[in-house]
């Protein structure tokens, strides 16, 4: 958990040298790596829309990317937020057919997921991560660890857009 506060620290970079964007993809590594797991993003939940904002697949050819997006009604994000699905799923295939999951879910092996909010509790969008294939052994202890990093990533969002005490920067974007 240390090295999550370091790479979001202020004093880490100097001023001009640090963006939401780098810092969100340093973050998104460190849990893709903790986590053992293929593909990390975050999203943003926008007029019924998931729209991926930041992904890190450790230069892994998927069709994840930046600017993508689905029907929120579509998504695992979606049925994890209104309690169909749990925020990890350790065999996404097993519940495809029953979840009603399009067939771009055919063949995925685990997934989880939590909410990304900011200080005032506005739902901004998700931390996720997932392995295309196979199944990952991942329990409490990773999905606390999801939590403080979908709380950082929140608090970083947060100071581009001008919020929780900071001044709006689109540089910082």
């Amino acid at each position: 958990m240390e090295r999550l506060d370091v790479i979001t620290s202020g004093a880490r970079h100097g001023v001009g040298e640090v963006s939401v964007r780098r810092s969100i993809g340093e973050l998104l590594r460190v849990v893709r790596d903790l986590l053992k797991l293929e593909v990390v993003f975050v999203s943003e939940l926008l007029d019924g829309q998931r729209v991926f904002r930041h992904v890190e697949s450790g230069g892994l050819p998927t069709r994840v990317h930046p600017g993508l997006s689905a029907p929120l009604e579509q998504t695992i994000c979606q049925r994890i937020l209104d309690g169909r699905l749990p925020n990890l799923v350790p065999d996404v295939e097993a519940v495809r057919r029953a979840q009603g999951l399009p067939d771009s879910f055919e063949g995925m092996g685990t997934h989880i997921g939590v909410p990304v909010r900011h200080g005032n509790g506005r739902l901004y969008g998700m931390l996720c991560g997932f392995n295309r294939t196979g199944v990952t052994e991942l329990d409490e202890k990773h999905l606390r660890r999801l939590e403080v990093a979908a709380r950082l990533a929140a608090q970083l969002l947060a100071q581009a857009e001008g919020g929780e005490g900071g001044v709006w920067d689109p540089a910082l974007l």
